[in-house]
């Protein structure tokens, strides 16, 4: 199975860099959900890593795909670095599929 990675050109030449070869740089949110959706249809591919500002505007097919199939979105911060939530989308969605919440310890400095 193949890995792809959706998201911005910084961040899409990066994994160009460490091998990764199905790279979509994208500008806007359309075009990503363009190829969103035209790479969850592809039986090869089993990963895609999508940045977190991008998969932001694409939550609602992230969780029909979580439903759907068995493709794993992965989803990074890009050059910006992490996105502080109030909600983790992963978290929570484990939570509601497997009826299970997961919480961390923060690691002492």
């Amino acid at each position: 199975m193949e890995i792809a990675v959706i998201a911005d050109q910084d961040t899409a030449i990066g994994f160009k860099l460490a091998g990764v070869g199905l790279i979509y740089p994208v500008t806007s949110v359309e075009e990503a959900r363009r190829t969103l959706e035209r790479l969850s249809k592809r039986d090869d591919i089993g990963t895609i890593i999508i940045t977190e500002r991008i998969a932001d505007g694409l939550r609602d097919i992230i969780k029909e795909l979580y439903k759907k199939t068995s493709l794993i979105i992965v989803e990074i911060p890009d050059k910006h670095g992490p996105i502080e939530r109030e909600v983790d989308p992963i978290r929570e969605l484990i939570r509601t599929t497997l009826g299970v919440e997961i919480k961390f310890k923060k690691a002492e400095e």
